[in-house]
């Protein structure tokens, strides 16, 4: 029995590949188109865009969300962002996501689909080469606000450095500012008893 020549075999593995109709030559990401309602931002073909990435425009809504930072509303075929973001900005967050989430890192070929089966992680799966690679979300780092040095319902001996406009005395506790209702006096120490603490200030009365 004669062994296949080269030709034969090449030919036999591009007859056994899937049909590629969207070829990544000829593949262009999606442009969003981009208005506005009120403090919204509305991109108007969200389901197209979805369309020719084959991804659920859900995900592709969740992605900017997560990326701006604020709620996101699928609306019929738009998707309604609750911030104001330019054009340029929608379109470059897109195209983000179609390189982290579409496009194939071997062949550059945009025919994947998600593989949620996968037991550690969604894989993305190249239909074009077989190639496959985890889905990684970018983790958005939230630094911790400093603890305040003042604790509600405590009493503390406190400097009054300055005097704003309502009367009140302006302190600090290590670098955390103090206003001291009854402290009148620039330069005194007082007892003051803390009354509220909201972000970087808090509130006290002046006590015995």
């Amino acid at each position: 029995m004669s062994t296949p020549s080269y030709e034969a075999l090449l030919d036999r593995a591009r007859a056994g590949l899937p049909e590629n109709p969207h070829r990544s030559e000829r593949f262009t990401i999606p442009t969003a188109e981009v208005n506005y309602d009120g403090k919204s931002t509305v991109v108007r073909n969200l389901k197209e865009i979805g369309d020719q990435l084959r991804r659920e425009p859900a995900q592709i809504l969740n992605f900017l969300s997560r990326e701006f930072g604020c709620p996101g509303v699928l609306d019929g075929p738009r998707g309604v962002l609750k911030t104001k973001a330019n054009a340029e900005q929608i379109n470059t967050k897109v195209k983000e996501y179609t390189q982290r989430f579409v496009l194939c890192v071997e062949c550059g070929s945009p025919d994947t689909h998600l593989d949620r089966d996968a037991r550690s992680a969604p894989m993305i799966v190249c239909e074009a080469c077989g190639a496959q690679r985890p889905v990684t979300v970018r983790r958005v780092q939230v630094s911790e606000k400093p603890k305040a040095p003042v604790v509600f319902g405590e009493t503390y001996r406190l400097t009054v450095e300055d005097v704003n406009r309502r009367g009140e005395g302006v302190a600090r506790k290590e670098g955390f500012v103090v206003f001291i209702a009854g402290a009148r006096v620039k330069g005194v120490q007082v007892n003051a008893k803390i009354t509220r603490v909201s972000g970087n200030a808090a509130s006290a009365t002046v006590v015995p």
